[in-house]
């Protein structure tokens, strides 16, 4: 990685290209504004488009990772190619031959922030803590909801949660549960979920550094409790422990179903979790346009140069699950009496 100064930068609008490849169009301004000045960014002087013959007029390019695409013909030097990227390393991949300047992921160290939410306390926290959460917490039903359709990640939460179902009620819905609420209909399945359950388990597919997507952060401004399994630290994401249950708080399945059963009888206790994370507004990961556009600006924003090698070692690979042990006292069991 190469860094120098840049003496300074021009006052005029800076043009963002995104570079669309088919398949991944998560990130694409179109789908949540008309124009980049709908963004309010403190700094707002940029345009976005998507015509890849500016490609050598562009400040910046943003190539999605998962699927680069074929390169511009010709490179201006001058302009800023950025790596992005939300799947986890072992779903990530790059060829040899591309060198970015700057890195957009979730992982906090890029050097474009973009998680797949930011959650904050909305102003009226202090007002919607006056909510009635008891009568809240009285009108839930059911226990614990679970809509997943990756049945074999590499976080293996399905055996984990096989082993939860052992000691508490869980409802799966999706491809590996027998509930159904379908993609087509996700606000009134959100809607369903925030009425009817307690918890909901927003389980991660992998555990790398920082790895938390939108199975917590859709979840987080509903009147449901969030039960976390991941590989990040999430009160470095800026996420309290008062706002979900991390299993990794408990030495086993057993154990959490022990605590959620408790929750369950205690509507006093469970009100009070409720209350403590009134209010929460998740902004979307667009803003991410508003970073760049300030270091587009920034007459003291370094030049970087990023290998595909620097990023592969960068991004690293992912963390293989650490609560599986019951796994292994079930088989030494088993062998014991074989």
């Amino acid at each position: 990685m190469n860094a120098t100064s840049i003496s300074d930068a021009p006052t005029d609008a800076k043009l963002i290209l995104y570079w669309i490849s088919s398949g991944f169009r998560y990130l694409r301004l179109k789908s949540f504004h008309s124009s980049f000045e709908d963004l309010k960014c403190p700094v707002g002087n940029c345009k976005v488009t998507e015509d890849k013959s500016a490609a050598y007029d562009a400040d910046a390019i943003i190539f999605m990772g998962p699927a680069l695409g074929k390169k511009p013909v010709k490179r201006n030097p001058k302009t800023r190619w950025i790596w992005t990227n939300h799947e986890s390393p072992c779903k990530s991949n790059i060829a040899s031959d591309w060198t970015f300047n700057w890195t957009m992921t979730y992982r906090m160290d890029s050097d474009i922030y973009s998680p797949y939410g930011f959650p904050l306390l909305d102003k009226k926290h202090d007002e919607t803590k006056k909510r009635d959460y008891l009568s809240v917490a009285r009108s839930k039903t059911k226990l614990a909801a679970w809509a997943v359709s990756n049945c074999n990640s590499q976080s293996r939460r399905m055996e984990y949660v096989r082993e939860l179902q052992k000691y508490m009620s869980v409802d799966i819905y999706g491809g590996c549960g027998p509930f159904k609420c379908g993609r087509d209909r996700e606000d009134k399945c959100y809607d369903m979920f925030n009425k009817t359950y307690k918890f909901y388990l927003s389980f991660e597919n992998s555990f790398a550094t920082d790895y938390v997507t939108e199975k917590l952060y859709k979840i987080l401004p509903f009147d449901v409790i969030p039960v976390t399994r991941s590989g990040a630290n999430y009160t470095r994401l800026g996420i309290p422990s008062s706002w979900h249950i991390d299993t990794h708080d408990f030495k086993s399945p057993k154990e959490l179903a022990h605590r959620l059963k408790e929750l369950d009888k205690d509507d006093v206790a469970y009100a009070k979790l409720l209350q403590l994370k009134a209010g929460i507004q998740v902004s979307s990961w667009i803003r991410g346009y508003c970073d760049i556009c300030a270091k587009l600006h920034s007459p003291t924003e370094p030049v970087k140069s990023y290998s595909a090698k620097d990023i592969r070692s960068w991004y690293g690979t992912c963390k293989p699950p650490d609560d599986l042990q019951f796994i292994t006292r079930t088989l030494n069991y088993w062998s014991t009496i074989l």
